[in-house]
């Protein structure tokens, strides 16, 4: 170290503020921030702290060093943010993005637009910010399908209290949107199109702040008064919006769990990147789901999420719970500044919510690795190879491997998947999909739900008498001695059996089988029997195809549980019309397979009577 930068050390005051890096070139290089800038910026330095690489090379780098002392730690983190946008530092990576957060804003015209944009200022009403710019799209057509709001570009303007076109700027007058029930049309200037278009507005703004009940109360009055002026149509229109919002109210409840303003986060490190999740929270209802790539291997996770933290909340108003898997050291005045409190949760359901938020974490990582795979993909030999590794012989002249999972959620719905990859190549056609029959639902326990899948899978086997050469057990050596009790226990039932041609040759199947089982944490393979595990190199393209039959398989259980609860809460639909019974709705389904596909056809009225027909009718579903 030159003296020039001793001399800097030394006299670094312990007060809040923000620190850059030059390099001999005098280029900045890094800026970071902290509440004590000397025990940071000296924590570089004193050998201290474990740098990793990438740190190393960036202090190697450092020929000087400047300051800028703020009165608080909120200041330091509003300035850190602004300079890494203005000069994106090489080393900084994680906020070189010019791009703000994405609001939802109505603006302040007469006749108020809801638009998407990056830039907050006085005018106009803002929602959140979001982060996703598909999300911000989505909500932008779903409130224009609810609530018929404009996408026009007129001008209006108000003279002596009378509305009044401005510029119409090449709009037509009305436009498609109106004739399709898209806009109330405010440009019609009719009385009660203006009063409608209004009405619409408010409803947005409580929609947006996820007020449901209120938009739901304002929906149900203008359906009854168009029922009343014999306006059926019109009324028909928002009932069906009403079961929209009822369903999206409904399904998102967590009141048992969380009963607070909440943002679940959890974290995982994965193919070389770190993935975040979000859950968020609002009036006991999960209101979005966010997901985060960082790129940044200058950091370790903890410091990647801490940073991420700290800069996602800076214009946060309002007092929010941080529900985190573990303490990530947060500085007490960061935390205070932002309005937030850190809740590490001990009781089961609210670390259910935070394992919901891995499996995203964990999903979102699995779509974008694959995104970044090549086409080319993997081989039969990359299969061969692996069965070499474990000492296992090829079985089938296809070599077939295959993977299991289990998904649930607060244990309902709890499903499992079979991912199979065939000669290199992932084979849909071979995947499985299993409801678990022997949990209770809310019953969490995936060692049973492994055991269960173990013995159908053995009874399939024994079946139609053909074995894949590998099956890949995930959760480590822990969820393979479930699977080899259960394998243990049909070989000993054959064993003490009529030694039958049949038993005999299902007993060499079981004999045959060969198993290994994928860790989590450190990716290891374990074979049974064998406490010893097996580490291949991270970069090798065999562990990666066992990684992706694992995690195709978790992707599939996921999917399969998602639509498990879609199709159980249309179900939870029909089980709410008068009329319609257990009976009556076990046909509905069993040949419409959803609500969504019910139609007014001769099956229909062989199915239910005419009272039945005419309460869907009244319901909105036909």
């Amino acid at each position: 170290m030159s003296q020039n930068l001793e001399n800097i050390l030394k006299n670094i005051p312990k007060l809040p503020g923000v620190y850059q890096y030059f390099d001999a070139n005098k280029k900045l290089i890094y800026i970071g921030k902290s509440v004590s800038l000397h025990s940071r910026v000296n924590s570089y330095f004193n050998g201290k702290s474990k740098l990793n690489f990438a740190k190393k090379k960036m202090v190697s780098e450092i020929s000087d060093i400047q300051i800028i002392v703020t009165n608080t730690a909120i200041e330091s983190l509003l300035l850190e943010t602004s300079l890494i946008k203005k000069h994106k530092p090489k080393y900084n990576i994680l906020m070189k993005d010019d791009k703000n957060h994405t609001y939802i804003k109505i603006t302040q015209a007469l006749f108020p637009k809801v638009i998407k944009t990056r830039i907050k200022n006085k005018s106009g009403i803002y929602f959140w910010p979001y982060i996703s710019t598909n999300y911000v799209n989505n909500i932008i057509k779903l409130t224009k399908k609810l609530f018929w709001h404009r996408s026009c570009n007129i001008d209006f303007f108000e003279e002596n209290n009378i509305p009044k076109i401005k510029n119409t700027n090449g709009s037509k007058i009305p436009c498609i949107d109106y004739y399709i029930g898209r806009c109330s049309g405010p440009c019609l200037l009719w009385i009660e199109e203006i009063k409608r278009y209004r009405e619409s507005i408010e409803n947005i703004k409580n929609f947006l702040s996820w007020d449901f009940q209120e938009v739901i109360q304002n929906l149900t009055t203008k359906m009854q008064q168009y029922a009343k002026n014999l306006q059926f149509e019109e009324a028909a229109k928002i009932k069906e919006d009403l079961l929209s919002l009822q369903s999206l109210s409904q399904n998102q409840i967590v009141r048992d769990i969380v009963w607070y303003d909440a943002d679940v986060i959890n974290f995982l490190e994965k193919y070389d990147k770190f993935y975040i999740s979000k859950i968020e929270i609002r009036q006991e209802k999960i209101t979005w789901i966010y997901n985060f790539e960082i790129t940044d291997k200058l950091q370790d996770i903890d410091e990647s999420v801490r940073f991420f933290i700290e800069n996602h909340y800076i214009e946060n108003s309002k007092k929010i719970s941080l529900i985190l898997p573990r303490n990530l050291d947060i500085e007490k005045e960061i935390l205070e500044a932002l309005n937030l409190k850190i809740e590490i949760p001990k009781i089961w359901e609210k670390t259910d919510i935070l394992w919901l938020a891995y499996k995203n974490a964990f999903e979102f990582a699995y779509k974008k690795h694959l995104e970044s795979l090549t086409v080319k993909g993997f081989t039969k030999k990359d299969m061969t190879d692996l069965l070499n590794i474990l000492w296992y012989k090829i079985i089938n002249k296809d070599i077939t491997f295959e993977c299991n999972d289990i998904s649930h959620i607060s244990g309902s719905h709890t499903v499992a998947s079979r991912s199979v990859i065939q000669n290199g190549k992932t084979a849909p056609n071979l995947y499985r999909k299993l409801k678990i029959k022997t949990l209770e639902n809310g019953q969490i326990n995936d060692f049973d739900s492994m055991r269960e899948v173990m013995t159908r899978r053995l009874a399939e086997i024994k079946k139609t008498t053909t074995i894949p050469d590998l099956i890949v057990i995930d959760w480590g050596k822990w969820q393979l001695s479930s699977v080899l009790e259960i394998l243990e226990r049909e070989k000993n039932i054959l064993i003490h059996w009529e030694q039958t041609e049949d038993n005999s040759n299902y007993l060499n199947l079981l004999n045959s089988l060969q198993l290994v089982s994928l860790a989590k944490r450190e990716e290891e393979l374990f074979l049974p029997y064998k406490s010893e595990s097996i580490l291949i190199s991270k970069d090798s393209t065999i562990l990666r195809m066992v990684q992706k039959i694992r995690d195709e398989a978790h992707r599939f259980a996921i999917t399969f549980n998602r639509d498990s609860r879609i199709k159980a809460s249309k179900k939870n639909i029909l089980e709410e019309i008068p009329g319609i019974g257990p009976k009556a709705r076990q046909k509905l389904l069993k040949y419409y397979w959803s609500i969504d596909n019910i139609t007014r056809d001769s099956e229909l009225e062989k199915i239910l009577n005419k009272n039945q027909i005419e309460s869907l009718e009244n319901h909105g579903i036909i």
